[in-house]
């Protein structure tokens, strides 16, 4: 099963703090395991007046998408790929587990008086639950079923 969704615009912020353009779609594809809801994000949009920023607004970006397209998706079945001069980056997506909304019915209870400690699986995390970012030095290229399944 796959399923491409249309190019939207993104307005992001460069590092000047002047607006800038990119565009992204959401492609659901179906492995053996699970359906992946992989961010096709382009870098290098042609009508952009100058070298985008992209880069250093990833996690801006990320989060905007999440928050807008896939709140409630789990976070081990996300991807992000970034295609710029026709290479496709896939980078690792990770979160803040001190930033994980904690549920309802603990924010009424009385809080310890002591740490407690708290064990998060990645993959019970979803999008709007925590803060998203990007490890850019762990981006690699994409593999060849992701460069199909997105071209």
């Amino acid at each position: 099963m796959i399923y491409k969704g249309p190019f939207k615009d993104i307005i992001y912020p460069a590092q000047s703090r002047e607006p800038r353009v990119g565009r992204y779609r959401i492609v659901l594809a179906k492995n053996p395991r699970l359906v992946r809801a992989i961010v096709h994000l382009v870098a290098d949009e042609p009508l952009q007046p100058q070298r985008t920023d992209l880069l250093t607004a990833l996690d801006v970006v990320l989060n905007r998408i999440i928050d807008k397209e896939l709140t409630g998706i789990g976070h081990d079945c996300m991807r992000l790929v970034v295609q710029s001069h026709e290479r496709l980056i896939d980078y690792p997506i990770g979160f803040n587990a001190l930033e994980v909304k904690r549920p309802r019915d603990a924010a009424n209870r009385p809080p310890g008086t002591a740490d407690e400690p708290v064990h998060i699986r990645s993959h019970d995390v979803v999008g709007g639950a925590a803060a998203f970012y990007v490890d850019q030095d762990e981006g690699k290229p994409a593999s060849a079923i992701v460069e199909r399944l997105l071209r």
